[in-house]
């Protein structure tokens, strides 16, 4: 065979090719527009008996409903079944009670559960999400077991689905997802979700080997408002090794507000520590909110470190009227100072904030 027939045969097989994979994208789009209406006609006598189901407010209500829901044939299920799991997303209290039981009835939470063991990372990622989604306390282990997938999508979606269901015995190892094996956001979102039987958990993992474990029990105890762990936070930004860990437990102590807080994040605000926990030692001293910062936070407007002085200035813009008396007399006392500066700043943001008109620095030296 020629060079010039070699080139003519291995066209005319690409055409071929080409040909077969656009008739292969044709059918397949037009098998799945067929398989959809198909589902929208055998879903569309049956959607109000969805409707009737959620909003019944008693079980005389909901009954009819549901067992003609429960014993409809597999081939009208099958088209009603994803609007039935859609809706979950979307209704509460006895609507979503109702729901739960219709479709624990047709079998998926048993069906999820089994496909959780499936080699498709899909069908174990699909059913991760139907079992959190149901709510399903009997999930609890097995998606614990899935928390060690080999897909890293798998493993995202069975964290998102152990938060979903609540199991407070979830919670360490989902703290040891933390470390790169899952989203942080994702781990820090599940843990609050646990509720407060999390905390002693979260607690113990204050002293866990990894960093990003610890870190992210520091940003959900103070997220949540954990104000019984505050001297434990108070310890981790005083010793913690990390300075990403201190930076958050700074932050946590700025959210929880307690007395204990306010001392620990003063002295953090000290030039003994890393540079971006003085920051946010500053910044949590505002969301605090106590007058009894302002001393230590006038103070801070002559720190060398920019950030560190504006941090401070923008924490003293909210402490009100004691924090408005020291910038003044920061002003008259270090005009033309970069102090100075930074307190014509946090006086124009509270004027901004209050809706005054803004205070210009005419007595500040040009």
């Amino acid at each position: 065979m020629s060079a010039a027939q070699l080139v003519s045969l291995t066209l005319a097989l690409l055409a071929g090719a080409v040909t077969l994979l656009g008739l292969v994208i044709v059918m397949g789009r037009a098998l799945h527009r067929y398989r959809d209406r198909r589902n929208a006609r055998l879903s569309a006598g049956v959607r109000p008996l969805l409707l009737e189901l959620i909003g019944g407010d008693s079980g005389e209500e909901v009954s009819e409903p549901l067992i003609r829901l429960a014993t409809l044939n597999r081939r009208v299920w099958r088209a009603v079944e994803p609007g039935a799991i859609s809706l979950l997303a979307k209704v509460s209290g006895n609507a979503r009670t109702a729901l739960v039981r219709l479709l624990e009835q047709r079998g998926l939470a048993r069906d999820a559960l089994r496909d959780l063991s499936r080699f498709s990372a899909v069908r174990r990622a699909s059913a991760a999400h139907v079992l959190g989604m149901l709510g399903h306390a009997e999930a609890a282990l097995p998606l614990v077991r899935l928390l060690s997938d080999r897909n890293a999508e798998v493993r995202a979606t069975a964290v998102r689905a152990l938060g979903q269901i609540g199991t407070a015995g979830a919670a360490s190892p989902i703290i040891s997802m933390a470390g790169g094996r899952a989203p942080f956001q994702l781990v820090a979102q599940a843990l609050i979700r646990l509720g407060p039987g999390a905390r002693p958990a979260l607690v113990e993992a204050l002293s866990h080997d990894d960093p990003a474990a610890r870190a992210v029990a520091v940003e959900v105890l103070g997220l949540t408002g954990a104000v019984e762990t505050a001297g434990a936070l108070v310890g981790v930004l005083a010793g913690d090794p990390s300075s990403d860990v201190q930076v958050r437990a700074a932050r946590a102590l700025g959210r929880l507000g307690t007395p204990v807080c306010l001392n620990a994040l003063i002295h953090a605000t000290g030039p003994a520590h890393r540079y971006a926990v003085r920051v946010e030692a500053a910044t949590a001293l505002g969301d605090l909110g106590s007058p009894r910062a302002v001393p230590a936070l006038r103070d801070l407007l002559a720190d060398p470190r920019y950030h560190v002085a504006h941090s401070a200035a923008r924490s003293l813009s909210r402490l009100g009227r004691p924090a408005a008396a020291a910038l003044t007399e920061t002003i008259a006392e270090r005009a033309g100072t970069p102090a100075a500066s930074h307190a014509w700043e946090a006086l124009a943001l509270q004027d901004l904030q209050a809706g005054r008109p803004l205070r210009l620095p005419e007595a500040a030296p040009r």
